[in-house]
């Protein structure tokens, strides 16, 4: 009787482990989903910001025209917005007062700009079902045509650089998404 006692609190006590064990391995691995997630969503917000830009005019010199040279595109250190008739909320956020719709909200960058480069120094806040307050910040630089990596400081070319960063509360880190435009 005695051996089976300690046989059953032996086996006891290594069943209470492995189940300890094993609920803390469940719990971490709800934690690492919970994050990939956020991390997901903030990869498509990214990736929808440029997506938005690609429907643009490669410069405010080539919206009605082209131009010959890079020489004739904006001036490396005025990309950004034109004026008045391109100002956004800063940051902007989804809207539903005209032109959009409780049904079909938007952002105002998606019409107000006309351009790549107004996205430059560009400032978005996104709210998901999941996740509230990602904010987005946007930089636009000239770059080398040859190698997009390769940021042009006070030069124009035929390629503009856009880096999109995404962060929120709920990511350890900000997630960068880049993106080079050729003309």
């Amino acid at each position: 009787m005695g051996a089976n006692m300690i046989l059953t609190i032996g086996a006891i006590l290594l069943f209470g482990t492995l189940l300890v064990n094993s609920n803390n391995i469940i719990s971490s691995n709800s934690q690492i989903a919970a994050q990939n997630e956020y991390y997901i969503s903030a990869l498509a917000i990214g990736q929808s910001v440029i997506d938005e830009a690609k429907t643009k005019a490669f410069d405010q010199q080539t919206v009605s025209s082209g131009v010959a040279s890079p020489s004739a595109m904006t001036h490396w250190n005025s990309l950004g917005r034109d004026g008045g008739g391109e100002a956004v909320p800063n940051p902007d956020t989804l809207s539903t007062s005209s032109p959009f719709t409780t049904a079909a909200p938007g952002y105002w960058s998606s019409i107000k700009f006309n351009d790549i480069d107004d996205y430059n120094d560009y400032k978005r806040i996104v709210n998901t079902p999941r996740a509230e307050g990602y904010n987005v910040l946007v930089k636009v630089k000239y770059a080398s045509p040859t190698y997009p990596d390769s940021l042009y400081a006070s030069s124009r070319s035929y390629c503009k650089w856009m880096r999109v960063y995404v962060w929120s509360k709920y990511m350890a880190d900000t997630v960068k998404v880049y993106y080079s435009f050729l003309y």
